[in-house]
């Protein structure tokens, strides 16, 4: 049954009713083992699961009292209530103004202090950033972020009230206006952190790509998954690598070579427009296409790093996703990750499958001190080559120039860490699903002369061989997908 237009006298009567129901007690149970006792106005977000997963997640980072924290969205002011009883100088809005009161009265029958204002990210009509989040900058900003899309206009609507907890109205979607203050660099201080909470059936399935797109790095740190497989992720986000330069040069021997014996901290970031002298795997020659990005990162020194399969299937995946999202959308026809480190391209079903591109880390050690890079190379721009393509195929149009923050996001989502912990943006499950559809495209794949099928991803990046074997050497494996000589990139 079709709902009258929205918010007309039906919602406006609906809306009165729900009001009248006036105010309930519920107890909140903190990370900490408190208890609180927080008041809930009609239409008011209570605490509930994502609630409760962005609080364990709060409650992990290792904050000074005395750090400033802002809650965007606030609700009923459980989070806010946490933040304020670890000692952090707390600013809460929300743009519903009875959760604005119950946060405020909630905070204060605790004993306890934060700023409360009404408003919050979105269009200018909603207010400005001075309005709600003050013009100073946080240590820390989490937002349990409206999880629902915009209903078109002949399907049923919530009320007004009840839309502002939970569905997204902003035209441009506040993920991604909330994504872009970041990337300009308002609100968080440069070594500062956020903590969003998404749907995997909204901007979920894709948040991590999206925050890389905009030159942020992020990781899904906590999920909850419901009995309909919808799954409630805690996503991070951050400025990638503070202090560390990201540098372009017109022509360089080899980007690894420079950065793998010059004294750069990590993080430290090389693109060439070409290079004399690049290396693939083996020390074959990588050889420069026009138009390619070739880049490099010190991801490791010290011999607190050592890397595995495992590592370039995490690059080569998370390659994948992202350049599945600047191509607008699914392109699994047309893209896949070779294990464990080589993305390959096709143009459409009837045509072979080309390398566009490729991961390499290199380490070097002196006396006790080591040095590890790791370098991609993707091809851009249309080739017309027996052996090689580009991800132009694939609808990625960009330069090098542009990708060259985004990539900085990605290396940073992996090997980055601010809270003492190398973080990990994509799950082991994603990364066998990234192994085995490029196995279904590229194979069925031989291994010592036999056909064998791949039963699993090792921790390690090893794969598991249907006959038992354990893999990690991918020049020991034959894909018969794959042209003769394409290997030699």
């Amino acid at each position: 049954m079709t709902s009258p237009p929205p918010f007309d006298a039906v919602h406006a009567q609906r809306e009165l009713e729900r009001l009248e129901g006036g105010v309930t007690e519920v107890t909140w149970e903190s990370p900490t083992g408190k208890a609180y006792r927080l008041a809930v106005p009609p239409t008011v977000y209570p605490p509930r699961e994502d609630t409760d997963a962005l609080a364990r997640t709060l409650a992990r980072q290792r904050l000074k009292p005395g750090s400033s924290f802002l809650e965007i969205g606030c609700g009923s002011g459980a989070i806010t209530v946490l933040g304020a009883s670890k000692g952090w100088v707390t600013t809460a809005c929300d743009i519903h103004p009875l959760a604005v009161s119950a946060t405020r009265h909630n905070v204060s029958c605790h004993g306890l202090s934060a700023r409360v204002v009404e408003g919050g990210p979105g269009p200018s009509l909603d207010g400005q950033r001075s309005q709600w989040g003050g013009d100073g900058m946080y240590d820390l900003v989490a937002w349990n972020m409206p999880y629902l899309p915009a209903p078109e206009p002949d399907e049923p609507h919530l009320g007004p009230l009840e839309e502002a907890s939970l569905i997204d109205t902003d035209s441009d979607g506040l993920y991604r206006r909330f994504l872009s203050m970041l990337s300009r660099g308002a609100l968080l201080h440069a070594d500062g952190v956020a903590f969003v909470v998404l749907s995997s059936l909204f901007h979920g399935s894709t948040a991590c790509e999206q925050a890389w797109a905009f030159g942020l790095a992020a990781c899904v740190v906590e999920s909850v998954e419901f009995d309909d497989h919808e799954r409630l992720l805690v996503v991070k986000i951050w400025r990638p690598f503070s202090g560390a330069m990201m540098s372009a040069v017109e022509v360089v021997e080899s980007t690894n070579q420079v950065l793998l014996h010059d004294t750069s901290c990590i993080g430290t970031s090389l693109r060439a427009e070409h290079q004399t002298a690049g290396r693939g795997q083996r020390g074959r020659g990588w050889e420069s296409m026009e138009g390619a990005f070739l880049g490099s990162w010190l991801v490791g020194d010290q011999g607190h790093f050592s890397h595995g399969p495992i590592d370039q299937v995490r690059i080569g995946a998370s390659l994948v996703r992202l350049c599945s999202l600047l191509a607008g959308g699914e392109i699994g026809d047309r893209l896949c990750l070779k294990w464990p480190n080589d993305l390959y391209v096709r143009d459409d079903e009837h045509t072979p499958w080309k390398k566009a591109g490729g991961v390499l880390f290199e380490g070097l050690t002196r006396g006790r001190t080591s040095r590890f890079v790791l370098g991609i190379g993707l091809n851009l721009g249309f080739l017309d080559h027996p052996l090689f393509s580009s991800l132009a195929r694939a609808g990625v149009h960009f330069t090098p120039a542009q990708l060259h923050p985004m990539l900085h996001a990605l290396v940073a989502s992996h090997f980055q860490s601010n809270d003492g912990n190398l973080v990990e943006p994509s799950s082991h499950g994603e990364l066998e699903a990234a192994v085995d559809h490029g196995v279904s495209c590229l194979g069925p794949l031989f291994y010592r002369g036999l056909r064998q099928d791949v039963v699993g991803l090792e921790k390690t990046g090893a794969l598991h061989l249907e006959g038992g074997d354990l893999v990690d050497d991918p020049n020991t494996l034959n894909w018969s997908n794959v042209q003769l000589g394409i290997d030699r990139l």
